[in-house]
């Protein structure tokens, strides 16, 4: 009984080492993946850069090679696609398009800052109704993401307990073959 204890002793001890060293080899494999996600990081700056750099050439009418304005023109399009959500966010936050210069302007607001024109004033009940529904469509969304979340967990959960009753049987079959 003795020599097994001993032997137990050696084999943790081994093992304990052998992770030392693998903990210390995956800890310098996350610092040197650390330097290229920051290198890779740079280059994606100025690529972002030279972009913002031939978008500018191509909104003030310079031509440009076909692929080039193709890609421009899905960017601009895409800017008009922000337009219209960050319009909606506007309206979600309580706020108008004023109808004569189009500028979001809160809804409590008599006139318009920009324009000086004549705010119109909305019903409360249709007011109420929109943020309402508006409340509903988030709180489906929250319980989505969320049951998304939970079964993602779960699963890992799952996962790692798989994993850990299999270490755990082999220890022991380890441990009875000693």
């Amino acid at each position: 009984m003795k020599d097994f204890f001993e032997n137990f002793g050696k084999r943790f001890g081994e093992t304990a080492e052998m992770v030392t060293n693998k903990a210390g080899e995956m800890i310098e494999i996350q610092r040197v993946k650390s330097q290229i996600r920051d290198l890779a990081r740079e280059n994606a700056v100025d690529m972002m850069e030279l972009g913002k750099a031939v978008y500018e050439r191509y909104k003030s009418g310079e031509e440009l090679d076909d692929s080039t304005a193709q890609i421009c023109d899905s960017i601009k399009e895409r800017e008009k696609e922000i337009e219209k959500y960050e319009r909606k966010i506007a309206v979600l936050k309580g706020s108008a398009a004023c109808v004569k210069c189009g500028r979001m302007v809160s809804e409590d607001m008599a006139y318009c800052p920009y324009c000086g024109e004549k705010m119109e004033a909305r019903d409360m009940e249709e007011a109420t109704e929109e943020y309402a529904e508006k409340v509903k469509e988030k709180a489906a969304d929250v319980a989505e993401a969320m049951a998304d979340k939970a079964e993602e967990t779960a699963k890992k959960i799952g996962e790692a307990a798989q994993k850990a009753a299999y270490k755990t049987e082999e220890v022991l079959e380890k441990a009875a073959d000693k």
